[in-house]
């Protein structure tokens, strides 16, 4: 581990998810910038507003540096489904081509998100998964029920595309049989 990697690895509730994507908790301005130098070009905060006081203008700064800011806040009380999965694809489509680093207040929202992450879009298994968001909290009730929520939407999800890739293949074979039959 270099030195810079060292540091972020100090920002509270880090976590190394691959090459393209960290959490954590809410990083500091100095923080950031260490973020920018190692060579971050995307910051997802889920964090709403009111909930970082002490850093009000996360925006500015971040255009300041050169660093992409998106945020998407997460209700803690009642987060929706439909916007945790919205994020999930989010997060997925930029670590295509991008370096992302996501955070919220203390990387229990992230840590939940990246629970499902690790399992759905990585193909870690539950146990491991569940290793690493206990590292940062045990979900209470209302998160405990968006994870299984959001988990049945992706199992979903995951189905209706083997029987598309199934029924594309069955469809194959069935012309290929034809063409053999002229």
């Amino acid at each position: 581990m270099n030195a810079i990697e060292q540091e972020l690895s100090q920002i509270p509730h880090f976590q190394y998810i691959h090459p393209q994507l960290f959490t954590s908790a809410q990083p500091s301005p100095e923080q950031l910038t260490q973020i920018k130098a190692y060579g971050v070009d995307t910051v997802l905060n889920l964090a709403i507003h009111q909930d970082a006081p002490e850093f009000e203008h996360q925006d500015q700064y971040c255009l300041e540096i050169g660093l992409n800011y998106l945020q998407i806040p997460l209700d803690w009380a009642q987060p929706p489904a439909e916007q945790c999965l919205f994020v999930l694809d989010l997060i997925s489509h930029f670590v295509k081509d991008k370096v992302v680093w996501v955070y919220c207040n203390n990387n229990k929202r992230v840590s939940s998100l990246m629970y499902l992450y690790r399992q759905y879009y990585m193909g870690i298994d539950l146990v491991t998964a569940q290793q690493q968001l206990h590292q940062i909290w045990e979900p209470d009730n209302t998160w405990t029920g968006l994870i299984h929520g959001v988990g049945l939407l992706l199992q979903g999800r995951r189905s209706t595309e083997e029987l598309e890739q199934a029924l594309q293949q069955s469809q194959d074979q069935d012309q290929d049989q034809d063409q053999d039959g002229q």
